[in-house]
């Protein structure tokens, strides 16, 4: 798995042979990357299943400032420590090895929030929609901020909770592709989020 383009392009990221693991393939995330265009330079990003970290350090490479990675397996957390100090990004980046539930807690009580989010969870779990449709997740993404999810083309199409709306949907191969949008906030969203 490497850097796909830009300060990193061609370094290798190590794997953490673990059999949860299924990284982004090339094809994918360069679609998705060229889709976001410059809505990553200067970008907070979380990757809330980062596995080998593929999107959020192809992100860093390409100009956010700051990824936080979150995985609940131990090889995994260690092999993202390994590539921040092989990409020379330890002071961009923090490591979580939690599960997505509770590193959304966490963050949120920390005050947290990102401009782009990537969830790309196991196939077949049912954990999209309900990370999605949690109201403390929706507190994590800054108004305007894009949740990109990676998921299997046979999925349940789903649609996301009131504070968001889905702006791109498109297949590639077995790999379904989605970005929603999280709505600017107004005294109507404000409200709608408290209730």
């Amino acid at each position: 798995m490497r850097i796909i383009a830009g300060r990193f392009k061609g370094t290798g990221l190590p794997s953490s042979h673990s059999r949860h693991v299924r990284p982004t393939t090339d094809r994918v995330r360069e679609a998705v990357f060229s889709i976001l265009g410059s809505a990553v330079e200067g970008a907070a990003v979380l990757d809330l299943f980062a596995g080998t970290g593929a999107l959020g350090f192809e992100a860093l490479s390409r100009g956010a400032r700051f990824s936080v990675f979150v995985d609940s397996d131990q090889r995994a957390a260690r092999s993202l420590r390994e590539a921040a100090r092989i990409l020379g990004v330890e002071d961009q980046v923090m490591i979580l090895k939690l599960s997505a539930a509770q590193a959304v807690r966490k963050l949120r009580n920390s005050g947290d929030a990102f401009d782009v989010v990537f969830l790309d969870p196991p196939y077949g779990l049912g954990m999209i929609p309900r990370i999605l449709c949690d109201p403390v997740f929706g507190d994590l993404v800054e108004p305007e901020g894009l949740v990109v999810v990676e998921t299997e083309v046979r999925a349940p199409s789903q649609e996301g909770p009131a504070l968001f709306e889905k702006t791109f949907s498109r297949d590639y191969g077995e790999t379904l592709i989605e970005i929603y949008v999280r709505e600017p906030v107004t005294d109507d969203l404000t409200r709608q989020s408290r209730e």
